[in-house]
């Protein structure tokens, strides 16, 4: 059993690990903290590593932006936790990764607004809600 927690690198990614380890231990489950990045920030990485020419580096791009994602949340965490990195819409790889791992619960971040700002910019917590069929816990961003 999963727990999948969708961070960003925000500062409301520790309070959304902080959940979701929570879950993770009363369950008895484990905690994965999954991190995804646009295509085009993927490309501009991939072309940023390539003029370094960083030979050495051990990891892929998207494990990488989702450790630098992760940085600081551990000291928030009372459990182990894999960190997993995936490149795409957001909205449509955290529904993914969830239904890949079988996830018991997706924890989320979300933030207050109008009816007008949902209409018009729409929200990854809401598509991620209205997407999956697992249950869905939001932490809303402290005001």
């Amino acid at each position: 059993m999963v727990i999948v927690a969708a961070i960003s690198g925000s500062d409301q990614s520790t309070a959304i690990a902080a959940q979701a380890d929570e879950l993770a231990r009363a369950f008895d489950a484990e905690l994965h903290l999954v991190h995804v990045i646009e295509e085009t920030e993927y490309t501009r990485l991939v072309e940023k590593r390539s003029s370094v020419r960083e030979t050495g580096s051990e990891g892929s791009i998207e494990d990488d932006a989702a450790a630098a994602a992760a940085g600081g949340i551990d000291e928030a965490l009372g459990a182990d936790y894999e960190v997993v990195g995936r490149v795409g819409t957001p909205r449509k790889k955290v529904v993914e990764y969830a239904d890949e791992a079988d996830a018991r619960y997706v924890v989320v971040g979300g933030r207050a607004r109008s009816p007008t700002g949902k209409a018009l910019f729409g929200s990854v917590t809401q598509s991620i809600l209205l997407n999956t069929e697992r249950p869905v816990v939001t932490v809303m961003e402290a005001e």
